[in-house]
């Protein structure tokens, strides 16, 4: 099975909170705008200044899950696991069941 791309789990997160997916630049890097509107559209109140890592790994602690050893890789920049870990705290928040079609990007 192919690893899913960061820009699906993005668009996956966007999705889930109802908002307009960032847009994602060349690369693997995971735009910052994401984090900030998981922060704005949950009502976290996480210090926009925050790096990605940091408000990426605060929005998945205050869920209560553990922000993984894998989340984050040299650079600044959250790896995709990072992000399923994010996906798995938004939709702790806003109950939205996780979809038949996107059970794979978790694994």
């Amino acid at each position: 099975m192919t690893p899913p791309l960061k820009s699906d789990l993005v668009w996956i997160i966007a999705e889930t909170i109802g908002v307009d997916p960032p847009r994602m630049s060349t690369g693997s890097t995971v735009p910052k705008e994401i984090f900030l509107l998981v922060n704005d559209s949950l009502g976290l109140g996480l210090d926009p200044r925050m790096t990605k890592p940091e408000m990426a790994k605060s929005i998945v602690e205050l869920s209560g899950c553990a922000w993984p050893a894998t989340a984050e890789s040299r650079g600044g920049t959250v790896t995709a696991d990072g992000l399923r870990a994010v996906l798995r705290a938004v939709q702790f928040f806003t109950g939205v069941p996780i979809k038949a079609q996107e059970t794979n990007l978790l694994e």
